[in-house]
């Protein structure tokens, strides 16, 4: 039912959404302004909890303050796809959203078999971190990713940067096996 509601209302709007933001990649937004900032080249921890924010209050569609299933879905799966057909993932990191490429040699929409895959991690994701409410809150969320921040960190001086760096990016993007 998820898949047929996702489906149904996220794919016509992921075309509109990716054709929108490609336009805005290729001409800039608002004349000389580029649609985002310059390449990220470290990320630290309090820049990963302020797009943690932005995410979830850019998934939270009913302004619940709580991501229900089908939120939490569809974020996965247009936050994949538009990272996969642009060839980077966006971070919002303070005033100015930055980019980190991805390991992609050619950006290309998901497969059906990698929206089926990346379904079923986020619908797994959410079951475990929405406990018996059935909700996501923000602070669950937030926590989640500091702790995807955390992971990625493997030097442990707390910021990302080159090889960890795109690796979080790949994390973020729900590409399979990228762990750079």
């Amino acid at each position: 039912m998820v898949r047929n509601l996702i489906a149904a209302f996220a794919a016509p709007a992921l075309v509109l959404i990716a054709i929108g933001i490609s336009a805005a990649l290729a001409s800039g937004v608002g004349g000389d302004m580029p649609a985002y900032g310059a390449a990220l080249k470290k990320l630290d921890a309090g820049q990963a909890g302020a797009n943690a924010k932005a995410t979830f209050a850019r998934a939270d569609l009913d302004g619940s303050d709580a991501l229900d299933v089908r939120e939490y879905a569809a974020l996965a799966i247009v936050t994949a796809e538009l990272s996969r057909l642009n060839g980077f993932v966006a971070l919002d990191v303070g005033e100015e959203t930055q980019i980190v490429t991805l390991p992609v040699t050619a950006p290309m929409p998901l497969t059906g078999g990698e929206r089926a895959r990346i379904e079923a991690v986020a619908l797994n994701e959410f079951y475990a971190l929405a406990g018996e409410d059935r909700l996501v809150s923000r602070d669950e969320f937030t926590r989640d990713k500091a702790g995807a921040f955390k992971a990625a960190d493997r030097n442990g001086n707390g910021a990302l940067s080159a090889l960890e760096l795109v690796s979080f990016a790949a994390h973020e993007a729900r590409m399979a096996g990228r762990d750079v």
